[in-house]
């Protein structure tokens, strides 16, 4: 695959390992929809005793890091390498605002009400015996100016979305509403015995762009992702599911032609370095692209990519 699609999945890898808690998390299917377009999940305790895990806790550790996070945890009262359990992300439909986003964590509840009703523009509503409540986010706008965030409190898990249907809906499969528990759609998410600290899928993919990435997915049926870590090694696997094998063969060979391109990147050692970890195996109508990389290897590149993005910033 093209080495700024494996470079993101690092840094999905880094995101979850900032947020390591004090139990596993694994995907609870009875918290997803029964129908759902997309779910990708982050069980971040999993990735806690990995080596990867381990370099960036001791990132943590550093003095810059630890003043963003002492006055994370002044305002929030909430420290997230503790605290946070576990990230799943889901839609039921295509577009942006169908995603929801379930965090588990050890929180105090009222402290966050508290913090909402201070935001610019605080609302609230009722659905059922949940409140829902709303916040204009000032750091970020959409085409009708002014974005407006949604979230809503069950239990040890907090709602968010970017709309109150979405965060209602939401809240009706955690009442016990249809979920994925009782489907077979996506059955390797949240399956015992899974090794993976991030598990994604997704499926009737109509993505825009005709770049060699959204080709790929536009031809597939439906898309699995696996990342985890054994034997000091970085293990990603993204399965891709066509509807016959004829079609899985173009997959495939559009894949070896981007892995071919990225070796041709004489000028960016990471993108070789990627390049030759990735194999590439086809199965009928599913085409299977694994990349394993020795953690070493992948701790330099996330952090190339932490010193690329500071020196950016700080222009």
């Amino acid at each position: 695959m093209k080495s700024n699609f494996w470079n993101r999945t690092l840094s999905v890898t880094a995101l979850c390992a900032l947020t390591l808690p004090a139990w596993s998390a694994p995907l609870q299917r009875a918290d997803v929809p029964a129908d759902p377009a997309w779910v990708l999940h982050l069980d971040c305790d999993s990735l806690r005793p990995t080596a990867i895990g381990q370099f960036i806790l001791g990132e943590m550790d550093k003095p810059e890091s630890k003043a963003k996070l002492a006055a994370f945890q002044t305002i929030f009262s909430f420290d997230p390498r503790k605290q946070l359990h576990g990230l799943t992300l889901y839609g039921t439909g295509a577009k942006p605002e169908d995603g929801v986003l379930l965090v588990y964590a050890d929180f105090d509840a009222e402290r966050l009400t508290t913090l909402a009703k201070a935001a610019k523009k605080y609302e609230s509503s009722e659905h059922g015996a949940h409140t829902i409540h709303s916040w204009i986010d000032e750091n970020k706008k959409n085409k009708h100016g002014e974005k407006r965030v949604y979230a809503s409190i069950q239990g040890n898990r907090v709602i968010f979305g970017q709309r109150e249907a979405t965060v209602a809906s939401a809240l009706d499969v955690l009442d016990g509403g249809a979920n994925l528990s009782t489907t077979s759609t996506f059955p390797q998410l949240g399956a015992t015995g899974t090794t993976s600290f991030i598990q994604g899928a997704a499926r009737r993919l109509d993505l825009p762009g005709t770049d060699p990435n959204s080709q790929l997915l536009k031809l597939s049926k439906s898309i699995r992702l696996d990342v985890g870590e054994a034997q000091q090694q970085l293990i990603a696997t993204i399965t891709l599911e066509a509807n016959d094998e004829e079609v899985a063969k173009n997959i495939n060979s559009i894949a070896q032609g981007m892995v071919s391109l990225m070796k041709l990147q004489k000028d960016n050692p990471n993108a070789q370095k990627l390049a030759d970890a990735i194999t590439l195996k086809q199965d009928g109508a599913v085409t299977i692209s694994t990349l394993s990389l020795p953690v070493g290897d992948a701790i330099a590149i996330m952090k190339a990519d932490a010193a690329r993005k500071a020196k950016k910033h700080a222009e």
